[in-house]
């Protein structure tokens, strides 16, 4: 089958290489974790995101190659359908729609418990970009662990699910932060940024019920921009007000 791969370290070396079909009973990425007997699930690729992340490992300025190989297959923001499950799925079968989480458990007390999102290992393993094979292939296999089951009524914003957990938890976490102060009560947020990380962050902010500015360099109006404003936040070019002068004439976030 077809995969997109780069050979890490070499710069612009994305390609179109065959792979072979996994089966039900693979190991993707034995070297990190194996799948437990029966828990394994192939998926048939639907959609893929590609984001900056991508580009950079492309421009080789990270990511490596499994042990014992010399490409990484790319794709870290997955969708799909499933096609098979294993004898011990209960929680998913074939033609559900599943988005995969990217990072694999290490070795640190995080990992141990589940967090492996949190590792305080210097090594990584993520599906995609460190280590460890991506999804940016027809067909690929895993364990059922790692799959987030998505309502069909959200099938056209399925891709989207691995970047919106990426702005969930760094909200989550700026809250979290936040709490120990007890007083603290965010009124406004300055999202810097109206790529696909920033709108998203912006939605979410806005659900929270704050006062949004999205922050990016290009004047509007454009997509980008119209985007923001439909989603009940205020778009800002800082090639004509800088967040200084913004946080002056609105107040600090």
């Amino acid at each position: 089958m077809k995969a997109v791969a780069v050979l890490p370290g070499k710069p612009n070396s994305v390609h179109l290489r065959e792979i072979p079909q996994p089966k039900l009973n693979d190991q993707p990425h034995a070297h990190v974790c194996s799948i437990p007997e029966g828990r394994a699930v192939l998926v048939k690729t639907l959609q893929i995101g590609v984001d900056a992340t991508d580009r950079e490992i492309n421009e080789a300025l990270y990511g490596n190659a499994p042990p014992g190989g010399e490409h990484l297959v790319i794709g870290h923001e997955s969708f799909g359908e499933v096609l098979e499950v294993g004898a011990k799925v209960t929680e998913l079968k074939p033609g559900d729609l599943v988005s995969c989480t990217v990072r694999r458990p290490g070795g640190s007390i995080y990992d141990k418990i589940g967090r492996n999102d949190i590792t305080s290992e210097e090594t990584y393993y993520e599906r995609g970009i460190n280590l460890c094979h991506g999804y940016m292939t027809e067909m690929f296999v895993d364990d059922a662990e790692y799959m987030v089951k998505v309502p069909p009524q959200l099938r056209h914003l399925g891709v989207l699910s691995e970047p919106a957990s990426v702005c969930a938890k760094a909200i989550d976490q700026a809250y979290l932060a936040q709490h120990r102060l007890q007083v603290w009560s965010p009124k406004r947020a300055f999202v810097l940024g109206a790529g696909q990380i920033g709108l998203l962050a912006t939605m979410m902010l806005k659900l929270r019920g704050l006062d949004v500015y999205t922050l990016a360099t290009k004047p509007g109006p454009h997509r980008k921009s119209e985007i923001a404003t439909a989603y009940g936040a205020t778009y800002v070019s800082t090639k004509q007000e800088s967040m200084h002068d913004l946080a002056k004439r609105v107040g600090k976030p």
